[in-house]
């Protein structure tokens, strides 16, 4: 997450850059302007941050100004210790008004906030996307907290790791995934996925080979290799051969 921070007191600066580190140790604060003129500038000459923290009273004026003449388009979390502007901030994108003294527990709510905020409207794009689309083509995936899609053809498969869904794509990347393997296995049940465990969800085109292991079970080589022994039990191993050979 990249975060644009606008505060003119250095010490309340560095409290939220601390602040923001300890909350998000992926963000980044991208850029610190202390006016509403150096806030200006900076937006004309940076691409757009995925969240801005702005005090309202600037020694220019108010920040507010900031957002009528260049509304950057994305999250804003107003900082400050004037009460007065909370109605005029959520008209300019602001997701939340904290009052100073700023307290870490706050900021890191308004956070939060911002992170279900995102969650919640990506799924409803996804969910038109394949509205719209028909068959699912593609996949809303995360790395870190920016939201990419990936084709299903570069797919190669879902795995479980402590609670957690992955995707790896058949180039060895590595991309987070906002759903259960279930809800994925009943999505992508038409596209060539096969569910081999409780924790594999992998593509036809992924499968490098197979061979018979104990008890009737049969290990397969994954292709990128996966980090645990990939394991079909005997109840699917028919299953799995058919699902296989087409």
């Amino acid at each position: 997450m990249r975060v644009l921070v606008i505060e003119d007191e250095a010490p309340a600066r560095e409290w939220l850059e601390r602040a923001i580190g300890r909350i998000e140790p992926a963000a980044t604060v991208v850029g610190t302007p202390g006016s509403v003129a150096e806030a200006l500038q900076w937006l004309s000459a940076h691409p757009t941050p995925d969240l801005v923290l702005a005090d309202i009273q600037l020694g220019d004026g108010l920040s507010l100004e900031i957002f009528d003449r260049a509304p950057p388009g994305c999250p804003v979390i107003f900082c400050t210790a004037y009460d007065e502007f909370a109605i005029e901030a959520m008209q300019r994108d602001a997701i939340d008004y904290l009052l100073k003294p700023l307290r870490e527990a706050d900021l890191a709510r308004a956070l939060a906030k911002r992170r279900r905020l995102e969650t919640h409207f990506a799924e409803r794009v996804a969910r038109l996307a394949r509205t719209l689309g028909g068959a699912r083509r593609r996949l809303l995936v995360r790395r870190r907290d920016a939201f990419v899609t990936l084709g299903l053809d570069e797919i190669a498969y879902f795995v479980v790791e402590d609670k957690l869904v992955d995707v790896v794509t058949r180039d060895a990347r590595r991309f987070a995934v906002d759903r259960t393997l279930g809800d994925l296995e009943q999505e992508l049940e038409d596209a060539e996925f096969f569910r081999v465990n409780r924790q594999y969800l992998v593509h036809a085109g992924a499968v490098a080979s197979f061979r018979a292991f104990v008890k009737g079970k049969l290990l397969v080589e994954l292709a990128p290799a996966a980090d645990h022994d990939v394991v079909v039990s005997q109840e699917n191993a028919a299953r799995f051969r058919t699902w296989l050979g087409g």
